[in-house]
């Protein structure tokens, strides 16, 4: 089977000779006088070519041929002493996009040519898409564009799809490419994926023998993916960090990024270890190995560790921020709420828009904030939107305050904005979700709203259900003598129920 080439004429992905000639036949006035071979010959000052040639040259099927690369060099050569070498060829491309001949003009008349001015655009966001294309020169010829000099813009792009643009592309070569840019840091195989791959698109029966058999024989990727189901509990029902530290260890030292932060994580945490000094140091280690070879989420928690002045570092809130930005930069959820933190605690305005790019990022914690924001705002809709939003994560990182939300604003009395109807069966199925998650404020709400029922019927179900809550808020990590005290208060105070025992 022959390779696959990518064609370099039909998208904006490349920065090739092909898509540069499919613009100005996009922008010509005159589609039909736009021809292949009158442009290519325009651009290579050449009386005639073969139309097949010049078509195979613009598909992106052959390389452009070495003739035509020399024309460039040599002009390339000369335009690094003569500014205006390349203002025919300039002026030949707007005659034809134009569809009228401009006599001699000299090169402000080009910066100036609307014609020309839209191809530079064009060509510059089809620049910023090549994966291919240095940043640097991006960069390079972005400043040109804001300079309003499009003559010397696109100088520097025909110079770079005839001497810089590599073609043909084959799509397995641009796959490999980026495996090999993912590898490059780490010691994981071709074999090692491929015999990965294999058992997690074809074996099903004996999938869990035959991972455990990988991981054996030392498949980076099958250690880490048993070593971070231990980590998550997903194999026995609750995590086992000793057993999942034996697998990570084994991808760590292969360099994968993820097992780095998951170890560091379980020292950070004490899951392994004792926390000690010694242990914290560990953790900062492997957080410090994890964010040189990728891995964004160690940027966030070595700001954490800035932050709360974990050992071995000092506390800076300063050098936290510059960790949570960083890893901000890759949209990382979690970075964007610590920098909204920061600010709200320090009274900045700004702390929503980090909040709101985090909720936009569908994290579930700052939705439930986003709809705080709002509703606090009379925005009963938005609110809506958001707190409903925060309900979609998966258990583990679920934001229960949501259901405490929805239950208290909108089900227990209804919401006319949004057409709501008073749902008491939805409230206390969200107050009693919240409850259950360890949420002292749903348990307190939903002991009161049985002591009500009691206080008005006096029927046991309704006591038994006082007394479940009671035992929940007792429970509750921040049960104290405050919400003691306000218990009694309100028995003694509201309801003055004989030989009813809450606290």
């Amino acid at each position: 089977m022959s390779k696959k080439y990518i064609k370099m004429n039909n998208n904006d992905n490349y920065l090739s000779l092909g898509n540069f000639m499919r613009i100005i036949k996009e922008i010509s006035k005159n589609k039909s006088s736009a021809l292949q071979t009158e442009i290519f010959c325009i651009l290579f000052k050449i009386d005639s070519i073969n139309d097949t040639t010049v078509n195979n040259y613009c598909v992106g099927i052959r390389s452009i041929g070495d003739t035509y690369k020399q024309t460039y060099l040599n002009l390339s050569n000369r335009y690094s002493k003569d500014h205006e070498a390349f203002k025919d060829i300039l002026l030949n491309l707007a005659n034809i996009m134009d569809g009228k001949i401009h006599f001699e003009e000299d090169i402000s008349f080009l910066n100036h040519n609307e014609s020309l001015k839209t191809l530079s655009f064009k060509m510059y966001n089809i620049a910023k898409n090549d994966e291919n294309v240095d940043k640097d020169f991006v960069s390079f010829i972005s400043d040109l564009l804001k300079q309003e000099d499009y003559y010397s813009f696109l100088v520097e792009i025909l110079i770079h799809i005839v001497l810089r643009n590599r073609q043909p592309l084959y799509e397995l070569d641009i796959k490999k490419g980026k495996i090999e840019e993912l590898l490059n840091d780490s010691y994981i195989s071709y074999k090692g994926i491929e015999d990965y791959l294999k058992l997690k698109l074809q074996e099903s029966i004996n999938y869990e023998y035959t991972m455990k058999k990988l991981a054996k024989e030392g498949n980076v990727l099958a250690n880490f993916e048993i070593g971070s189901n231990e980590y998550l509990g997903h194999v026995m029902g609750y995590p086992r960090y000793n057993i999942a530290y034996e697998y990570l260890i084994v991808a760590h030292n292969a360099n994968h990024a993820g097992a780095s932060f998951l170890i560091g994580d379980m020292y950070l945490n004490g899951f392994i270890g004792s926390k000690s000094n010694d242990d914290l140091k560990k953790a900062y280690d492997f957080f410090m190995i994890a964010s040189k070879n990728g891995n964004v989420a160690s940027l966030n928690k070595l700001g954490l560790m800035y932050l709360n002045g974990i050992y071995p570092v000092k506390q800076s809130k300063k050098e936290a921020l510059e960790y949570f930005k960083l890893a901000s930069e890759h949209n990382y959820v979690y970075a964007f709420n610590n920098i909204g933190h920061i600010h709200e605690m320090e009274g900045k305005k700004d702390c929503i828009d980090y909040y709101m790019k985090s909720a936009n990022l569908h994290e579930c914690w700052s939705c439930n904030k986003i709809g705080e924001y709002y509703r606090l705002q009379g925005n009963m809709v938005e609110a809506y939107k958001y707190y409903t939003d925060a309900l979609q994560g998966n258990a583990r990182n679920r934001c229960f305050f949501a259901y405490y939300n929805l239950a208290k604003y909108y089900y227990f009395n209804g919401c006319s904005e949004l057409g709501i109807e008073k749902d008491l069966v939805r409230y206390l199925e969200y107050m009693d979700i919240a409850s259950k998650n360890n949420l002292i404020e749903a348990s307190m709400e939903l002991l009161l709203y049985y002591l009500d029922l009691y206080k008005k019927n006096r029927h046991e179900e309704d006591l038994k259900k006082v007394k479940e809550y009671q035992h929940e808020i007792e429970c509750n990590p921040k049960f104290n003598l405050e919400y003691k005290k306000y218990i009694e208060d309100e028995i003694s105070k509201i309801y003055k129920i004989d030989n009813l025992e809450i606290v």
